[in-house]
């Protein structure tokens, strides 16, 4: 239905009224005429009718046939909407590099979003982009993700992977980046597998090496649970890299105590830079600063799902100055409790607690039983 409707206003259609005459005969010599009739409605002396502009051109034989007389009710439709403006020829012109300025614009691309990147800046990544042909203003069927992906890959050396996928004028690029792997004892120097903290033995197995205790023994930190050594039969001894697995039963206590005052950081001062993108030309609407920003925002102005070269990007400087504050007794017990909370994550981190007993007596003192996997190498130095 709708399909038809919009098929009708682009070629253009009439609709007339036929009175004083035949009606039926005058229908069926449309119908053999092969004129489309259609909205036919019964008026007051004959019908209502609408038909396209080249069936209005031969549907006069049939009405003088049938003796009908016709009556233009309405011209609606493209044709006759361009007939009417013809003689503006400038209005037609402007219209029609209107909508060839925005299929150029909408065709090309005007930003490029990155996310994903930690430790690579956007400013490293949009300039290997550059270098690769990916830039505000190229058109976006130039675009070679598979030669740009292997390009930036070999010039980014912290990033593992990357996307790129293109949505109307905006270029998404999400990245990911390597893990950096903590430095490793050779698997073929020899150490020794040492305790990370006090307390009694749980579970202790050794995969290579000599096991130095036994379960239920206690040992403190930096006891070797397994020595990097093997004595043969002979009575020599060879070095081995040591592995095994050790849990230890540890006991340990943690506070906090209540602080009357907290240093805070206040705003003192902030300042915004604005820079205008219009076509691919920055604007900067300030002096130069070598000032590293506390926050970006970048905005472009998007019509109907599509992103023209027209935005801006605001770069907000805050300065803080540190100041101690009071906190109040409202707050005191509150503030005291995530200081607690704080010293119990960073000292027990993923450990597994057997015992936990609290004391609250305007300091919080907690006393722990707990087993954590404590085995850690310790490289051996041989002379």
């Amino acid at each position: 239905m709708i399909f038809s409707v919009l098929l009708h206003l682009l070629c253009g259609y009439v609709r007339f009224s036929a009175s004083g005459g035949f009606t039926e005969r005058f229908i069926n010599l449309c119908s053999l005429a092969g004129i489309p009739l259609w909205n036919l409605r019964p008026g007051n002396e004959g019908i209502t009718a609408c038909t396209s502009i080249n069936g209005y051109l031969n549907i006069k034989k049939c009405a003088v046939r049938s003796g009908m007389r016709l009556k233009v009710q309405q011209r609606r439709g493209m044709p006759f909407f361009l007939d009417k403006y013809r003689r503006r020829s400038g209005l037609l012109i402007g219209f029609v590099l209107f909508i060839a300025i925005i299929f150029v614009m909408s065709s090309m691309v005007w930003t490029i979003n990155i996310s994903g990147n930690t430790v690579t800046t956007d400013e490293e990544i949009l300039a290997v982009l550059a270098e690769s042909g990916l830039e505000p203003g190229v058109f976006g069927d130039s675009i070679n993700a598979a030669e740009i992906r292997f390009f930036a890959l070999s010039r980014l050396e912290n990033v593992t992977y990357i996307a790129i996928n293109r949505m109307g004028s905006a270029v998404n690029v999400e990245v990911t980046e390597r893990t950096p792997v903590p430095p490793l004892i050779s698997d073929e120097a020899p150490c020794d597998v040492v305790s990370a903290v006090d307390g009694q033995i749980a579970v202790l197995e050794v995969y290579e090496g000599t096991k130095m205790y036994s379960p239920g023994e206690a040992v403190r930190a930096g006891d070797v649970l397994a020595g990097g050594f093997v004595e043969l039969a002979d009575g020599s001894v060879r070095f081995r890299h040591a592995e095994a697995y050790a849990v230890i039963t540890a006991q340990t206590e943690i506070r906090a105590e209540p602080r009357k005052t907290a240093e805070t950081a206040v705003l003192t001062e902030q300042k915004t830079h604005t820079t205008l993108h219009v076509f691919g030309l920055d604007i900067p609407l300030f002096i130069d600063s070598e000032a590293v920003p506390s926050a970006t925002r970048k905005s472009a102005l998007c019509i109907g799902g599509i992103y023209l070269p027209v935005g801006c990007t605001k770069q907000i400087f805050n300065t803080y100055t540190a100041q101690e504050t009071e906190i109040d007794s409202s707050r005191l017990k509150l503030c005291t409790a995530e200081e607690y909370l704080l010293n119990k994550i960073n000292t027990l981190g993923g450990a597994e607690i057997l015992e936990e007993k609290v004391f609250v007596n305007g300091k919080i003192t907690g006393e722990f039983l707990y087993q954590t996997s404590a085995g850690v190498a310790k490289e051996m130095l041989i002379e």
